[in-house]
């Protein structure tokens, strides 16, 4: 059922024509500054997530959380060793912690190191956290494989599992844990991988959805539903980075231009217009306000939102 399933579903993305890159509203985009917490001067939002979440850094490697667009304090070590690298709607963090080369978690106003599974004499990195608060990570061996994806599961602590042979990109809340080339692996550890899986390169996982390539279509980003595994739809976009999406279906991904990089913004197939070279887009919010950061009045780079009017 499943094979006839992404057969058909493959088929119909060949026949329907691809999203057109205009339409007749277009947003004007309004910028709002996030507030920063008592002596940072700069940084960026970098994830967004349920129940008005954002996440980001400074310019220190402060962690930096606001809810509702509050800024919220993060009891976190300050250092530009540590990488962000997920979000979830309880405002739990996830990333890389390059001084000891291990995964972590911040939850309940504690910074934790996740337990380093074996092998991995290169590190572990967490890369992904869903609404249980289940993480999924990279390890990383220098023995072949050299990359697996590994999930610690928030119902049972101290422990990991491996479950693919690949880079990790994020889980979703049905616990299915998704990868760089579209594998898609299941809590029981079967596979429903996304269509024309392993050609692909998968850059962002979010609401359900994935964003990336097809190999031998660069010039284009697809979405997949990651439940079915099916294409939901294809984008026409010059050398394309996608940035994010949310459940109404509304993605931005960066664009090459002459000038410079843009980024451009579509709801599900309505095209909402482009963002200026400079405006430094890194997600995409559930209430579809964008965020990311840009330069002040003043010079600096801080942390802002977008909103389509």
């Amino acid at each position: 059922m499943r094979r006839t399933t992404l057969v058909c579903a493959a088929l119909l993305s060949l026949l329907a024509p691809a999203v057109p890159a205009q339409a007749q509203d277009l947003c004007t985009w309004t910028s709002s500054e996030l507030p920063l917490p008592t002596g940072v001067t700069s940084g960026q939002a970098l994830f967004a997530a349920p129940n008005g979440n954002l996440a980001g850094q400074a310019s220190s490697g402060a962690l930096l959380l606001w809810h509702n667009g509050a800024s919220v304090a993060v009891n976190a070590p300050v250092t530009t060793q540590i990488s962000l690298r997920g979000l979830n709607g309880s405002g739990e963090l996830v990333g890389w912690d390059g001084r000891t080369r291990t995964a972590f978690v911040y939850r309940d106003g504690i910074f934790q190191t996740l337990p380093t599974p074996s092998p991995a004499e290169n590190g572990t990195s967490a890369d992904g956290i869903n609404e249980a608060g289940d993480v999924v990570g990279t390890a990383y061996s220098s023995s072949w494989p050299p990359y697996r994806t590994v999930v610690w599961p928030r119902s049972q602590p101290g422990t990991y599992r491996f479950v693919a042979e690949d880079v990790a990109l994020g889980i979703d809340d049905a616990g299915r844990a998704v990868t760089e080339k579209g594998y898609v692996v299941n809590p029981d550890g079967t596979r429903g991988d996304l269509e024309s899986s392993p050609n692909l390169n998968i850059r962002k996982f979010q609401a359900g959805q994935a964003l990336g390539k097809q190999f031998g279509d660069y010039h284009a980003v697809y979405r997949w539903d990651v439940a079915t595994g099916a294409v939901l739809q294809r984008y026409d976009v010059t050398s394309p980075t996608p940035i994010g999406v949310n459940s109404a279906g509304q993605l931005a991904t960066w664009t090459e231009k002459a000038s410079g990089n843009a980024v451009k913004v579509w709801r599900g197939t309505d095209y909402l217009g482009e963002l200026g070279v400079g405006e430094r887009v890194r997600a995409v919010q559930e209430n579809n306000d964008l965020a990311g950061q840009r330069k002040s009045a003043a010079g600096t780079w801080v942390p802002v939102t977008w909103t389509c009017a």
